[in-house]
């Protein structure tokens, strides 16, 4: 065995992507999936970006552009962060990345020193602790409730000298809860009083469900963003479903953008400029894609949630937003891990265990396919697991006899 670093010893696999890609060999061998475990939305992305990064590629003139973003989409993002933040940001205090967790992993790496710690709520996506710990700082997790809510008190009472940033993501990937106006209030005041970074990763912040709402961190402070400890993450990935672009930015002081892009400038160099302008073209004229992603988003919502109601045993808090629910299995294996490999193999269903959330017994499921396998992934877990379900179903064109026992835990 070749020796590798310790510090790489200590992070795991993106279990979202493996397992997509498992889901993609079955897929090629024949099996009918559907994978419930990516959050990659099913649409296409807006024509204005086609558009503009049609006018671009056809220059033939595509070189290294500037490490932090080229100025015309750091100042379409500017009017972004205008429209939906009612903050103005100096083109300064914008960084453009390879997507937002290119964003969200410069940003750790420049604000870290070895053993700072970052407090993270549970359940979390499953990179923050790993980019935490990539950044040489640590991850102190912290439980939230029932409905996935963290209690102001109990993050308060985590923090030590050696608290550095208070990570938040809301509406939440993998619940879909979004988080109060209170919190976020009581959240920014107390950090930008102790001086603690609170880190804000807006990546779904359109992807709201009523009568939810989402409140931008900017409105509970009157720190001008040089001064504020408030840090801002986003991108084209989710509200566009335009995942493969890998276009992200963040909003911080003019201080922590510059490291940020010292970090970009020794590593990617900068966002490709094609993608860029695509990610111009979208944030120009994108928002009727947005407006009918949110409308076959809620419908799938409604549709997974109301099927997996109807099962006796699980227990699931209504998304507010994003495209994913996080179930409870428990009644049924409370091993994620061991149901998501049953659901994988038997009812050919990828989800995403929810230890790799943070919270065992629990499976992450992103509703992004179509509307009829959305219903029809929900009757082929219920199949898999539900001891009152029919025995037998079809999926595709095959006719499958469940031959395992289906019982609920005690």
């Amino acid at each position: 065995m070749q020796n590798l670093s310790d510090q790489i010893s200590t992070i795991q696999s993106s279990p979202t992507l493996s397992l997509n890609e498992k889901a993609r060999q079955l897929r090629e061998k024949g099996a009918d999936i559907i994978n419930l475990g990516i959050g990659e939305p099913l649409n296409d992305f807006p024509e204005s970006a086609l558009l503009s990064a049609r006018e671009k590629l056809e220059t033939r003139q595509l070189k290294y552009g500037p490490t932090g973003g080229q100025k015309s989409l750091k100042i379409a993002i500017q009017g972004y962060t205008k429209k939906h933040y009612g903050r103005t940001p100096t083109l300064n205090n914008i960084t453009v990345t390879v997507g937002a967790k290119q964003a969200l992993f410069n940003l750790l790496y420049v604000l870290l020193n070895p053993g700072e710690e970052v407090i993270l709520l549970t359940p979390y996506w499953v990179s923050y602790p790993e980019m935490v710990k990539l950044a040489r700082g640590k991850p102190v997790f912290i439980p939230t409730n029932e409905l996935f809510i963290p209690e102001i008190d109990v993050i308060l009472a985590a923090v030590t000298a050696k608290t550095k940033a208070i990570l938040l993501n809301t509406p939440n990937n993998p619940t879909g809860a979004v988080y109060s106006p209170e919190l976020i209030a009581a959240l920014v005041d107390y950090c930008e009083t102790n001086n603690i970074f609170l880190i804000m990763d807006d990546i779904y912040h359109q992807l709201i469900f009523g009568p939810t709402q989402w409140v931008p961190g900017y409105v509970f402070t009157s720190k001008p963003i040089n001064k504020s400890h408030l840090i801002i993450i986003n991108g084209i990935s989710k509200t566009y479903g335009m995942t493969g672009f890998r276009i992200g930015w963040a909003i911080a002081s003019e201080s922590i953008i510059e490291a940020m892009e010292k970090v970009q400038g020794h590593t990617t160099s900068g966002a490709s400029v094609l993608l860029q302008e695509a990610a111009l073209g979208a944030l120009k004229d994108g928002e009727q894609t947005i407006s009918d992603l949110k409308t076959f988003i809620k419908t799938n919502k409604d549709i997974m949630t109301g099927e997996l109601k109807k099962i006796k045993g699980i227990n699931l808090a209504d998304p507010g937003g994003t495209f994913y629910c996080f179930p409870d299995f428990r009644a049924f294996n409370s091993d994620s891990q061991q149901l998501a490999a049953l659901l994988l193999e038997k009812a050919y269903v990828a989800t995403v265990p929810g230890i790799a959330f943070g919270q065992e017994g629990f499976l992450r499921l992103s509703y992004t396919c179509s509307t009829e396998q959305t219903a029809e992934s929900a009757a082929r877990i219920r199949w898999a697991i539900d001891p009152e379900a029919p025995r037998e179903i079809m999926i595709g064109d095959k006719s499958c006899i469940c031959d395992w026992e289906r019982k609920k835990e005690v």
